[in-house]
């Protein structure tokens, strides 16, 4: 027995079908033929979660705060990364500010994707005044430099983790909210949207059942995109001294205090910034690899 038809005989069933881009598993097999760059990204991240996620129990790994004799030596078996002026190892001091950055910026971007995303989806799926007002707010935050807004909302709020935490969230909604919400208004006009609207089905199913699954894959993909974004925010403010504070540790905090040993100790400087740039490419790149892929608004046109 065929499902509930619309007029032109068009199956229900069939419009969902041809909305939802994972139900053929299309995606899944373009995915798996990425070149070697987008396995290298992934190898690395794998990678540095390994050490950054194992770092309290890394029992080859040094005492980041630990002094020794061994003041500003360069790289060699027993410090991968040298050490500092006070003698710390460098490796352990980059793995355990990699754990608080990326700390950071994995709660800034799960968090702006919650508050962005249901900014977003609400303004594009109900239009009117919800979106003319969350629109407008989405385009105030928009139109402010994200350093000096983040670097404003630490500065009034008091600089400590939670609050940087909160400077880059702002960040990264914001970004959010503006893709999800043109992603939403392109979805609300689908037929599949239009065909279950007149079988009756509540807005809840319409939101839930019918917009959301086809936002997740662009969120999931953006969210790499975000990732990017917040580490370099953070370690802006960290590298004019507005991040987190001593003796905390960041990437930006790292490189803030070797900006000015470069020439006398350039490994205080390079292995830090290699390991962040490296991440950035990482992420970037799986990001838009995953945006080419998953853009639902690409995929269905």
């Amino acid at each position: 027995m065929s499902g509930p038809r619309l007029p032109g005989g068009r199956s229900l069933a069939v419009l969902r079908g041809r909305a939802t881009p994972a139900g053929d598993g299309s995606g899944r097999r373009r995915l798996a033929r990425q070149p070697v760059g987008f396995w290298l990204a992934v190898l690395w991240l794998g990678a540095l979660s390994f050490f950054v996620l194992l770092a309290p129990v890394l029992g080859f790994l040094a005492d980041p705060e630990a002094y020794s004799r061994d003041v500003q030596q360069g790289v060699g078996w027993s410090h991968w990364f040298g050490t500092d002026e006070l003698g710390r190892d460098m490796f352990a001091r980059v793995v355990w500010g990699g754990r608080l950055s990326l700390m950071i910026a994995a709660i800034s971007v799960a968090a702006g994707i919650l508050i962005g995303g249901s900014m977003g989806l609400l303004a594009g799926f109900f239009g009117g005044w919800a979106d003319t007002l969350l629109s407008a707010v989405i385009n105030v935050l928009l139109s402010l430099p994200a350093l000096i807004l983040a670097l404003f909302i630490v500065t009034v709020l008091a600089q400590n983790t939670r609050n940087v935490t909160i400077a880059v969230t702002i960040l990264a909604a914001r970004a959010v909210a503006r893709i999800v919400r043109a992603q939403t208004l392109r979805f609300r006009q689908r037929e599949f949207v239009t065909a279950a609207r007149c079988m009756g089905a509540r807005t809840s199913r319409l939101i839930f059942r019918e917009v959301l699954p086809n936002l997740v894959p662009v969120v999931v993909a953006f969210a790499f995109l975000a990732l990017g974004l917040v580490i370099v925010g953070e370690g802006s403010l960290s590298f004019i001294g507005k991040s987190v504070p001593a003796p905390a540790i960041t990437w930006g905090g790292i490189l803030a205090l070797a900006k000015g040993k470069l020439a006398a100790a350039p490994h205080l400087t390079i292995y830090p910034a290699v390991v962040m740039f490296c991440t950035l490419l990482a992420v970037n790149y799986i990001g838009d690899v995953l945006m080419r892929r998953f853009d639902v608004r690409q995929s269905l046109l």
